[in-house]
């Protein structure tokens, strides 16, 4: 510090090149919306179109997972069997080497193609988990006075090359409308009278697209490899193709088929407002800087519509860069908002304008040290890590404040500003260092999280350790050489400012003599506040499951329904919403078997009754449609959806789990019949789906294959499957692409009349035997009707139930008759049961926040211990966090917030937090003992020379965080951090109250019992001693 002190120039100078570097890193560091953090999990996704859960289950997904068992370092595996889809989520050990374990994955997928139906392959994705899955990058609708299928090829053509040209930009997709096709239409009467297949045709198409190798060839040292292709180059090679002989002479596509040119079936149609639209989706590559990015895109779209014909409108509709532009808006009002606070209260404490303002620097090292470690390190700056540099505003100055108040009073005691500079510090550096490193380590087990509580909270735990770190070294060595130039001038003051606080001393002296009353008062206060939280306050909830600031409406349609028919049911609400008279924007996307329709209004709007007045008039329209899965939600948590009924909120639920699913039917049903007695259940539904607001039960059509009458009429097996395929869905194998006018477009065989197919029409439909004769399908298949579920779910190869129930009562009653319903199962040996649910914090995740809580408390327990070589001084100290609870408990009573899994960290940086005045106090307690004062004087004294440094640090803290809890509460948007802020703030408030009293008095009593039980300690000693003489 001499050093510091003596150079203050030069320590100036080193700081305004850090503050230079500082800026340097954060204009040069990737902005994201989310962390960039690499999940021990994958996703395995395969689809099956059309094909109903049960099917997928036995056919997909569980050679699929018995392939995937046999991968190392797999924790847990969790599959959806769905209506033309599976997905298999793994887990993985967080030591696991992530490439390596996806190279093992993509082996054993491959080996499990012979096992899988045809044409069925995996996919395997990385899994991101919902909370950080992030919109498009960019996105875009193009809309204007042209044709759908020509607006695509417009945007296709035009933009797809030239966005995906820039820098940062890993890719561009255009969806909507369909591109180009040649359709190979066959009919029917000719090919049956050739005695052709299809599949010949489409064979005899695809291989004229290929290439063959015919040989190699060597020339000296150099060697040269032949290949043949008879590429179709235009229509007339196409229809001239010969697909077949019929004896000598040649059969062509024309012979049998009519070939045009047309557009491929829509997959998918999206509607802003009524107007159909096309999707322009930007992709950012990873580790981008999305402002950067961003800007480039929309310098290169405009650059790029110069070449498009006149009347295009672009509307952005997603667009990562403004809600980034939004977070660092929020950020620097955050900022310069705590800035003011911090300031202001500084000020009113010094009276004194250069010192107040070199204290509030120390925020500003503290950051920019801390953005050239971010910058180092290569972190993202995102939303988590901006969130945790305003939320450490408030406690980045302690340290300065701590440091300063010292060197000020040891001026007005008289010291030379440069000898108040040099001994101020050194008398608090144990202090100030053991309150660093006390709310430092309370990070310590934070990167052994996992799962949510990892990605959400370790950079939390590296952003704020990093600017405590930063905020020790200003306060120890830019404070302490500025401090004798801006004090050096002012007024010693006189011995009796000593004795400025006499009320207080007396009072305290008065609670120092009643420490039975203090404790009665105190423990009073913690078992009423709790007992007041625990009645009221939920807890260990993520967040709600409904937004505030959309609607949204869900179609679910039966099994192989088509596009036409899905958009017809979604074009219902769709034409409800467009005729109210208010402004609104309706995004609609709409596919095979479901739509989604989402509706968002603006902020005048959205404040006012019209969204729940809206709500209300789309669930009565929803509840006219029958036989399909209808569900609104949106602005509040009342829910509908067509397969739970109107009105019906499953609030309870137990998952059961076990491989027998016949026997774990049984189980549920048995507790079905009991939570059925009971008069406050209203509604019992049990489920296979981890989700069971979503897609119930429905029926499907089955072809049920007559095995007798297939050998009896020699039916091949494969060429039934393929038969029916191609009737049903009128289309056979892969397309293949024909490369024409300097493009390459898709191929497609089809049968012109699958889509007015029957039942009627399937049964009379012919099939042909090995032998040539031909029998009518019905005569070797039945057609059934069968209900299926909604979904098949396994945990780890087991398959789940969940039975849910409302319960129709106060929600703690509500919540003891789950759990005593739960206590109640008597399950056989290989089932079992949870209450675990993903928005709520599971016993895995609360052992994680329990471990973590012990480990902060003992590694702050072995700082103290070692800075006061004492281990009953300590305990003192500790007890700062039972008095921040009272706070805590208090606070979220009274703010109505549930106590979620930031709360619990709240805790736990609360327990650093709250210790530093503690230490503070006690330290300087012991300085006063040590210059000769009694115990009684030392205790009194040493408190009221600390009630300044120690209200002055909770209230910048304190009022640091306002701004977090405020900002946005008009709206009533809680953020991320809202919990934490919460929580530090109420459990400072009491904490710095109750210490100012509870420590003295038993740091008072303590000393006392301690010399008692050494002198008795010494007794016992004296006495064993002669007895042994």
């Amino acid at each position: 510090m001499k050093f510091f002190i003596d150079r203050p120039v030069a320590t100036a100078m080193v700081f305004l090149a850090l503050l230079a570097t500082g800026v340097y890193s954060f204009l040069n560091t990737p902005i994201e919306l989310m962390p960039r953090e690499d999940y021990p999990m994958v996703d395995i996704v395969t689809s099956w179109y059309g094909v109903p859960p049960e099917v997928v289950q036995t056919q997909v997904t569980a050679p699929l997972e018995e392939a995937c068992a046999t991968v190392k370092g797999i924790t847990k595996m969790i599959s959806t069997s769905q209506i033309g889809m599976s997905r298999i989520t793994l887990e993985f050990d967080p030591k696991t080497d992530m490439e390596f374990a996806q190279l093992a994955l993509r082996e054993e997928l491959t080996k499990t193609r012979a096992l899988l139906p045809p044409l069925v392959r995996p996919m395997l994705q990385p899994y991101v988990p919902e909370d950080f899955r992030e919109r498009p990058f960019l996105q875009y609708t193009v809309s204007g006075s042209y044709g759908l299928q020509e607006l695509q090829e417009l945007v296709k053509e035009k933009l797809e090359i030239g966005l995906g040209s820039v820098r940062g930009v890993s890719g561009v997709e255009v969806a909507g409308g369909s591109e180009p096709e040649i359709r190979v239409v066959l009919d029917r009467d000719k090919i049956e009278a050739y005695g052709l297949h299809p599949y010949t045709i489409n064979a005899a198409i695809g291989a004229r697209l290929g290439t063959y190798p015919t040989g190699r060839v060597r020339r000296g040292n150099q060697e040269f490899l032949f290949k043949f292709a008879d590429r179709i180059d235009s229509l007339d090679e196409l229809r001239r193709t010969v697909v077949a002989h019929s004896g000598a002479n040649p059969i062509l596509v024309s012979d049998v088929a009519r070939v045009e040119v047309t557009y491929a079936d829509i997959r998918q149609i999206h509607r802003i407002n009524g107007q159909p639209t096309v999707n322009l989706t930007v992709l950012k590559e990873r580790g981008g800087n999305t402002l950067r990015v961003a800007r480039d895109v929309k310098a290169k779209l405009e650059s790029l519509k110069a070449e498009l014909p006149p009347g295009l409108v672009f509307k952005s509709v997603d667009d990562e860069s403004e809600d980034v532009r939004k977070n660092l808006a929020d950020f620097f009002l955050l900022a310069g908002l705590i800035t003011v606070i911090v300031f202001a209260m500084i000020y009113v404490v010094l009276r004194r304008f250069k010192p107040s303002l070199l204290i509030l620097s120390s925020i500003a090292f503290s950051i920019v040290i801390t953005f050239n470690l971010i910058y180092a390190f290569e972190i993202s700056l995102n939303m988590l890590t901006l969130g945790a540099l305003a939320l450490g505003f408030g406690m980045f100055v302690d340290n300065s404040i701590v440091v300063f108040e010292n060197i000020l009073r040891l001026r007005e005691r008289g010291l030379a500003p440069r000898e108040a500079a040099l001994q101020g510090p050194r008398e608090v550096f144990v202090a100030v260092l053991a309150s660093t490193l006390t709310t430092m380590a309370v990070f310590f087990s934070f990167p052994f999280f996992q799962g949510k509580l990892k990605m959400y909270y370790l950079p939390l735990a590296i952003v704020i350790g990093s600017a405590m770190a930063a905020s020790l070294l200003v306060s120890f060595s830019l404070v302490p050489a500025l401090s004798p130039r801006l004090i050096e001038k002012r007024k010693a003051a006189t011995a009796s400012a000593e004795r400025r606080s006499p009320r207080f001393e007396r009072a305290l002296a008065f609670l120092v003599r009643h420490p039975v009353e203090v404790l009665l008062v105190v423990a009073a206060l913690f078992f009423g506040t709790y007992r007041w939280f625990r009645s009221e306050v939920t807890l260990g909830r993520w967040y709600s499951w409904y937004s505030e600031e959309y609607l949204y409406v869900r179609i679910g349609m039966p099994p192989g329904t088509d596009i036409a028919r899905t958009d017809e049911t979604i074009r219902a609400f769709e034409d409800k919403v467009l005729a109210q008279d208010h402004e609104k924007e309706m995004n609609v996307r709409v596919f095979a078997e479901r739509a989604e329709a989402v509706i968002g209004f603006p902020p005048e709007v959205e404040r006012s009754y019209v969204p729940y007045a809206l709500k209300e008039e789309l669930i009565q329209l929803a509840t006219q449609f029958a036989g399909i899965d209808v569900s609104v939600q949106g602005f509040d948590p009342q829910y509908y959806s067509s397969s739970m009924g109107a009105g019906t909120y499953y609030s309870s639920r137990i998952k059961f789990f076990g491989y027998n699913l016949k026997k774990l039917k049984e189980i549920t049903a048995d507790l079905e019949k009991t939570l059925r007695r009971n008069p406050r259940i209203k509604e019992v539904r049990t489920v296979s789906s981890r989700f069971g607001w979503w897609r119930g039960d429905t029926v499907e059509d089955i072809l049920k294959i007559d095995k007798e009458a297939l050998r009896r009429y020699d039916v091949d097996p494969d060429y039934l499957y393929f038969s029916l395929r191609t009737m049903i869905q009128g289309t056979f194998g892969q397309p293949a692409r024909v490369r024409t006018e300097g493009k390459d477009i898709v191929v497609s065989v089809k049968y012109p009349d699958a889509a007015a197919l029957d039942m009627r029409g399937l049964r009379e439909a012919l099939i042909a035997t090995r032998g040539g004769e031909y029998l009518r399908l019905g005569e070797i298949v039945d057609l059934i009707e069968a209900p299926i579920p909604g979904s098949i779910d396994r945990e780890d190869q087991q398959f789940q139930q969940t039975i849910m129930w409302e319960f129709r009562g106060p929600s703690k009653a509500e919540e003891r008759y789950r759990k005593s319903v739960f206590e109640s199962l008597h399950l056989p040996p290989g089932f079992s049961a949870t209450l675990d649910e993903q928005w709520f914090v599971t016993e895995e995740e609360q052992r994680q926040i329990n471990f973590a809580i012990a480990v902060a408390l003992v590694i702050i327990f072995m700082i103290l211990a070692a800075l006061y070589e004492s281990l009953v001084t300590p305990f003192f100290v500790l007890l700062a966090v039972p008095l921040s609870l009272i706070g805590v408990f208090v606070a979220f009573v009274v703010a109505e917030a549930p106590f979620d899994p930031t709360a619990y960290i709240g805790v736990i940086l609360l327990s650093g937090i709250v210790v530093n005045n503690a230490i503070l106090l006690v330290d300087h307690i012991n300085l006063r003992r040590r210059r000769g004062l009694g115990l009684l004087e030392a205790v009194v004294q040493g408190t009221r020379d600390r009630v300044r440094p120690i209200l002055m640090t909770a209230a910048t803290t304190v009022f640091g965080m306002l701004p977090l809890l405020l900002v946005g509460a008009e709206a009533n948007k809680r953020q991320i951090w809202s919990s934490l802020a919460l929580c530090t703030v109420g459990g400072l408030a009491s904490s710095t109250l109750l210490i100012l009293v509870v420590i003295p008095v038993l740091y008072f009593h303590g000393d006392g019992l301690k010399a008692w039980g050494k002198e008795r300690a010494r007794e016992a000693r004296a006495l064993y001693g002669k007895k042994r003489t």
